[in-house]
């Protein structure tokens, strides 16, 4: 906006540092009459901070000025209490997608600053940085120190989004707001009782409406809010000097128990390993193994499985049983065989309930297990315990 008005005379005010500055350009009489060319032209940045409801009022009147060209700059989507104006049709916007850099763009840019680049690089570090020109800056610093497209180059522009978005952008939000943006950064996507039961927080809807009008970065579909992964990522790294180890662990358990709740094994196992509970993931993976392999998640568990220890799985026939099965789908016939006899072994000298359920499961695996096929069924379950 200022190298577009660069020729030309005009009040710049940020909604965030000048309120007093966009009063005093309000408070002025309205020139009726003045022509397109002489009209004062005012840019008011940083409007998705202006929570003032005096500077509101200034900007609506502002508005209604013809010898005011106005400019309004904002990171969020049109704001609710500027919509009535935005409907009547008074507005010209100009929306992210059109002021993302493209190939053409990025490449005079690139050329601007000296730097020779191949079509492959330039396509690396428009789609990376997917048109933004902060990050398309920065690659190009960092093709001057010597550092190419590619791999490292990812990373490091990711880093230092992250970073910018740290220090720059997260530090004009209100307290309230930014903590708890990173208490429910702790999972990539959330419905409103997820966010609730994350943080505890019982104006959460309030704070998600006010999320809205802060940035472009929260979008939401069916009820689930989704945040940029860009953001995600500065969220987790302000969480992680905001919050002790057991704080942040405490919103991962949160979510696991949400998750659990829902019948969301997958999720849910994700957030108790993030945390360290153990003893949750092991609850888990049993009740799992309960369910026949039609409604259990046994190839989706599988690295939960397989990571667990044989003493963890030798006294509980149901985990057994589990691994037998999924060493089968896994087409792993020797590996399942030994569980299916240490199974066998178990079920020889346990009693009472665990015997039962060590017999219950042998018979199932005894159908079921997919390697052994089906060509002796009928014997198979002549035998069976009644």
């Amino acid at each position: 906006m200022k190298q577009y008005l660069s020729k030309r005379r005009y009040r710049y005010i940020s909604s965030a540092e000048d309120a007093a500055g966009l009063l005093d350009v309000a408070a002025q009489g309205d020139r009726k009459g003045k022509g397109a060319e002489t009209r004062t032209v005012v840019a008011v940045d940083d409007l998705h901070l202006l929570k003032d409801q005096e500077g509101r009022r200034a900007v609506l009147s502002l508005i209604k000025r013809e010898d005011v060209w106005l400019i309004l700059i904002c990171r969020s989507p049109i704001p609710a209490w500027l919509m009535p104006p935005y409907v009547g049709g008074g507005f010209l916007v100009i929306t992210e997608d059109e002021l993302r850099l493209g190939e053409k763009e990025a490449a005079v840019y690139m050329e601007s600053q000296g730097l020779s680049i191949t079509k492959e690089e330039l396509a690396f570090v428009v789609q990376r940085s997917r048109g933004n020109a902060y990050i398309v800056r920065h690659a190009a610093l960092k093709m001057l120190e010597g550092m190419r497209p590619g791999p490292e180059m990812a990373e490091e522009i990711v880093e230092a989004f992250a970073a910018y978005l740290e220090s720059h952008v997260m530090v004009q939000w209100d307290s309230d707001l930014l903590e708890f943006l990173m208490q429910v950064s702790v999972t990539d996507e959330f419905t409103l009782p997820l966010a609730e039961m994350v943080t505890g927080n019982r104006h959460a809807p309030e704070l998600l409406e006010r999320v809205v009008e802060t940035g472009n970065f929260l979008s939401c579909k069916d009820g689930t809010y989704r945040l940029r992964p860009q953001l995600i990522r500065a969220l987790r790294r302000r969480a992680a000097k905001e919050y002790s180890l057991q704080e942040r662990a405490d919103h991962a358990y949160n979510a696991g128990l949400y998750y659990e709740m829902q019948g969301q094994i997958v999720p849910a196992l994700a957030m108790f390993e993030q945390c360290g509970k153990k003893e949750r993931l092991r609850e888990l993976l049993i009740r799992n193994a309960r369910l026949n392999p039609g409604n259990g998640h046994y190839f989706e568990l599988r690295r939960y499985y397989l990571q667990m220890e044989e003493k963890e799985l030798e006294d509980c026939p149901v985990l057994m049983a589990g691994m037998s099965m999924l060493y089968s789908l896994l087409m792993q016939e020797e590996e399942s065989e030994y569980w299916y006899q240490k199974l066998e072994k178990f079920a020889a000298s346990a009693r009472g309930g665990q015997k039962r359920e060590a017999v219950s499961r042998l018979a199932y695996l005894a159908i079921a297990l997919p390697h052994r096929g089906s060509a002796d069924m009928i014997e198979i379950m002549k035998k069976m315990p009644p």
